[in-house]
């Protein structure tokens, strides 16, 4: 057992601070004002970095357009419930996911060792994946305990209403000193969700990873912040239209505590471990007959989650990004190992659908007037196969996926723009659906997958233009993320790793 703990907090190495010129901000980390990587130092010395008290701190300032700091004024508060309408102000417009928050900034982390420089981890597309897990396995009480505190996400607890970051980044008519008050900006303190840095001890000392190199590479702002609707009459609307927001992050700390080891530490400490962690792979579906597929190139993959991404929905301030749904007019879908169908040697079939002849007939209902929208969507196995490979064959026991979260999803696709409406299609109410397998049969089993194929194909509505589909996905292509659930093992002693 370690002697003692040591608290450390840590500057970026390459830190940038934040600095006032009158009413404006102008310095510290962010994408749009070309300080888009941070990067931090673990020095190696004979201690053990402590995984589970590694935090990552600051503090959140968000931009108009213009530069000029987001305020919230006493005139936007008589109108702070609008959910739409030309006097509804752009501090309730501009909202950020409502998964992860302020987590979404980060698009890639690095971590490499010090002493050889050998790259250890390389998460990409980072945001997206901490979403998914996130809303996955929390819901809409356990934000308010953990998730709103610490990321500033607000799950959908409040009622298609995530704009937390906002409200509280600069606020007029409070005790603060002015913009130049150390006080100013949201503060957050977030895990670093990657493989090698959960519930892991990692020997600092030369003889082993010799210490540690992370870099954070930031999001767009678009990628970030999004409209409260996804379509704006500008006319209207143009103090809603978030376009052009952008974000700071100020007063960053890298924080946690080094254990100080006893010989009894050293002689029983494990240099090998096995990390599960993800690979992410990337694909579209043009067609109503679509075919994917990859070659991963893993020896133990644990499952495969795969989401769908309307072509317009990533790096657009009009569309949420973490907003995961199936692909449109989904009818069914198989998969396949080896182009033989597996895990299930079977088609799984959504029924009803969204072109199902027997319940629409000639147009005869729009689904979204159904009294429960998701009653026109028999997605029950594919929601089962879905929780399963996200999380190696367990079910969440806390979750924000919902059929009610699906109902106002499904009712906001098919409502369309017209004259005298000022915003169509909410963009803070997103899913959390997308069609996955799971290979371990919650008994820890895996796949190989080097120089194998994993096959995913779909009957559906995407790029069709079928009037029984929402307008406005039914003429679009859609971006497959998948990420590939895999173990890996690292030796920290030789820094060698196997996939």
């Amino acid at each position: 057992m370690p002697t003692k703990k040591l608290n450390f907090s840590i500057a970026p190495v390459n830190d940038n601070p934040v600095l006032v010129n009158g009413a404006t901000f102008s310095n510290g980390f962010s994408h749009k004002n070309g300080f888009p990587t941070i990067k931090w130092t673990i020095p190696a010395q004979d201690l053990l970095l402590d995984t589970k008290s590694l935090y990552l701190c600051g503090q959140f300032i968000v931009l108009k357009a213009d530069g000029n700091p987001q305020t919230v004024a006493n005139a936007d508060y008589a109108n702070w419930n609008l959910n739409n309408g030309a006097t509804m102000p752009r501090s309730q417009s501009t909202n950020t996911s409502n998964w992860n928050g302020v987590s979404s900034v980060i698009d890639k982390l690095v971590i490499q060792s010090k002493k050889t420089q050998a790259e250890l981890s390389n998460t990409v597309n980072y945001s997206m994946d901490d979403a998914l897990k996130k809303g996955l396995s929390t819901n809409k009480y356990d934000y308010l305990q953990g998730a709103l505190l610490r990321d500033k996400a607000a799950g959908t607890r409040h009622g298609a209403i995530c704009r937390k970051i906002i409200n509280s980044s600069v606020v007029v008519d409070t005790q603060l000193g002015g913009i130049g008050d150390k006080e100013n900006g949201q503060f957050f303190s977030l895990k670093l969700n990657v493989p090698l840095l959960k519930n892991k001890l990692i020997h600092l000392g030369n003889s082993f990873v010799g210490g540690l190199l992370l870099t954070i590479h930031l999001n767009p702002d678009a990628s970030v912040f999004h409209s409260r609707h996804r379509s704006i009459d500008v006319g209207n609307q143009a103090a809603a239209d978030p376009t052009g927001t952008s974000y700071i992050l100020k007063s960053l700390k890298l924080e946690g505590k080094y254990l100080v080891p006893t010989q009894a530490d050293l002689a029983s400490y494990q240099s090998t471990v096995a990390l599960n962690g993800r690979v992410n792979l990337m694909n579209d579906v043009i067609s109503s007959n679509n075919s994917n597929t990859y070659t991963p190139q893993l020896s133990q993959v644990r499952g495969v989650v795969n989401t769908f991404l309307d072509d317009d929905q990533q790096n657009n301030f009009l569309r949420a990004t973490n907003n995961f749904r199936l692909p449109v007019g989904l009818v069914k879908y198989e998969q396949a190992k080896n182009n033989i169908k597996y895990p299930h040697d079977f088609s799984t079939e959504i029924k009803p659908n969204h072109q199902s002849a027997a319940e629409h007939g000639a147009n005869a209902f729009t689904p979204n007037l159904l009294q429960t929208p998701s009653c026109g969507v028999g997605d029950a196995e594919a929601r089962l196969q879905w929780l399963r490979s996200n999380f190696s064959g367990v079910i969440p026991q806390h979750t924000s996926l919902s059929k009610d979260l699906t109902d106002k999803n499904i009712g906001e696709d098919y409502l369309q723009t017209a004259a005298g409406v000022n915003g169509v299609g909410l963009n803070t109410e997103p899913d959390l659906l997308g069609i996955g397998a799971d290979y371990t049969n919650n008994l820890n089993q895996s796949q190989n997958y080097v120089n194998q194929d994993y096959e995913l194909k779909l009957e559906c509505g995407v790029n069709t233009g079928r009037a029984v589909l929402p307008a406005s996905r039914s003429n679009k292509v859609e971006i497959m993320e998948t990420f590939v659930k895999q173990v890996s093992v690292m030796n920290l002693q030789t820094l060698q790793k196997s996939m």
